[in-house]
């Protein structure tokens, strides 16, 4: 494979969401009267360049970000809980703060290596397949079914462990389905963006992987045979699979 232009700063664009995500996740935002998680209102970015960066450069190297992200979030999750519970100077006005603030930052690793795993891949794998069945046309389709599907899981896994014990099982499922719908509504709008940065990346890259007969277990994509079928065509970028 040649040399690629773009892919290490999208690693750190799907670094930076889920840690901002996990900065935010015990936070409640009320909009109108509907409570959303704050973390959810920002997590639509990451699925959006994870389905963007899956019909780019495939499931392979799409999944390898996944597991970077994991580890990534891990060490920043469990570097700060250890120094928050790191003793502090009897006169800290802060300490209390974060503690209050991260002490239970823990559920957030728990519920992102379950929930964000299981999100991201299925997102990927679902970009992937319809990408192969749809013949690269129809993406619209393609963006909002992965986003609906991993979006789903997504909430129905972190949200209960995030926010088990800070609110009853009633709000939990409110705060679930507002933010799921919202992240659709979020999807439909984002998607002219997504268009237009997957042909600026096919043409700035001359890459656009279609996965044929490649391994989905996500523990075989940091093998050097799980790249697919590069068809990268320059007059076809933009025209009618969008």
């Amino acid at each position: 494979m040649h040399k690629l232009k773009l892919y290490a700063p999208l690693i750190g664009l799907m670094i930076t969401v889920l840690l901002i995500c996990d900065a935010l996740a015990f936070k409640v935002v009320s909009i109108n009267g509907h409570d959303f998680s704050a973390s959810g209102l920002i997590f639509p970015l990451g699925f959006l360049f994870a389905s963007v960066i899956t019909e780019v450069y495939g499931f392979a190297l799409a999944g390898r970000i996944i597991w970077t992200q994991i580890l990534c979030q891990a060490l920043f999750i469990l570097t700060v809980n250890l120094f928050v519970l790191l003793p502090s100077p009897i006169d800290s006005v802060t300490t209390q703060y974060y503690l209050n603030l991260y002490n239970n930052l823990w559920h957030v690793l728990i519920a992102s290596t379950t929930a964000v795993l299981s999100a991201y891949f299925t997102n990927d794998i679902i970009m992937s397949k319809l990408k192969i069945y749809l013949s690269g046309d129809y993406f619209l389709l393609r963006f909002i079914v992965s986003n609906a599907i991993s979006a789903g899981i997504l909430v129905s896994i972190s949200y209960p462990i995030n926010f088990y014990g800070i609110y009853t099982l009633n709000q939990i499922a409110a705060i679930a389905f507002n933010t799921w719908i919202y992240k659709l509504i979020f999807a439909i709008a984002l998607f002219p963006f997504a268009t237009l940065l997957a042909n600026i990346i096919k043409r700035i890259e001359r890459i656009d992987y279609y996965d044929y007969g490649i391994s989905y277990n996500p523990l075989f994509v940091f093998k050097q045979n799980t790249l697919g079928e590069n068809k990268y065509k320059k007059y076809n970028i933009g025209s009618n699979k969008f």
